[in-house]
């Protein structure tokens, strides 16, 4: 079972242009994207602690995507997932306590995350001269 929905994630990759999308590369897209969100809370956890708080906060997960490198494309200023999907993303990365404001917020990045791979897997999908975004085409 993947971290998010493969309906959004295959809306948000429609959005960035592409036309088709094989399943394997659905799953590899949440595969990335919940990377991504793990990476980024295991950061953010990490300065909190070492702030002396138990509560990730949502300017704990801003300096930890600053970190890990932010990404390149904002499609939306929405709630792309799920919330109880995000949240439990960080949870799973090892954090007690999570404010609203940290979901929020990741959610947004996870979702610039998502939209960045897909502009480039299409784009790399277009000099195969192919129409179908595959797994092999998205590339972190």
């Amino acid at each position: 079972m993947g971290t998010f929905a493969k309906a959004r994630i295959e809306a948000i990759m429609k959005s960035a242009g592409a036309e088709r999308i094989s399943a394997n590369a659905i799953s590899r897209m949440d595969e990335l994207c919940a990377e991504f969100g793990e990476k980024a809370a295991k950061t953010a956890i990490n300065l909190a602690s070492t702030a002396g708080r138990k509560t990730v906060q949502a300017d704990d997960i801003k300096l930890a995507v600053s970190k890990i490198g932010d990404p390149k494309y904002s499609p939306t200023k929405g709630k792309a997932f799920a919330k109880a999907r995000v949240e439990k993303v960080i949870r799973e990365a090892g954090a007690s306590r999570v404010s609203a404001d940290a979901v929020d917020y990741l959610n947004q990045k996870i979702e610039a995350q998502c939209y960045t791979l897909a502009k480039s897997a299409i784009e790399i999908a277009r000099h195969a001269k192919r129409k179908t975004i595959k797994d092999t085409d998205i590339i972190p």
